[in-house]
């Protein structure tokens, strides 16, 4: 089986089209925090930015991604080609523009399906990483 590659987001672009999406406060908060932590589950990053837990913020995220997503067209729909690759059930899931399922060491991913966590546990693409700046 042919392994996809994920496409790595060039930053510039993403900034460009973050700038483009006209995201309101609290969209760039979310972008902004997930990018500054690296790791997050939905219920951490509820608390830590003191949102509502409904709707739920995964699905809040995927909003996001795709108003984003939508001034760099091309490398989105690259995004959603792998994103369902590498689904179980073949779902494409548009955060993957900013953030993946975490694994553990034994090549598990980090989610209550799989045991090995209470919630999924979500890590930002590594160029999309703010944190050490």
């Amino acid at each position: 089986m042919n392994k996809l590659i994920r496409p790595i987001t060039p930053v510039a672009e993403f900034e460009k089209a973050c700038i483009k999406a006209n995201l309101n406060e609290k969209e760039q908060r979310i972008i902004d925090h997930i990018r500054f932590t690296g790791v997050f589950t939905q219920p951490s990053l509820t608390k830590e930015l003191g949102l509502e837990s409904k709707p739920p913020l995964l699905s809040f995220l995927c909003i996001i991604c795709r108003k984003i997503g939508a001034n760099m067209p091309d490398h989105f729909d690259k995004v959603r080609e792998w994103s369902m690759h590498i689904n179980e059930h073949k779902v494409k899931w548009d955060g993957e523009l900013i953030c993946s399922l975490a694994w553990n060491k034994d090549g598990e991913r980090l989610t209550p399906e799989a045991g090995t966590t209470l919630f999924h546990t979500f890590v930002v693409h590594k160029e999309l990483f703010q944190g050490l700046e």
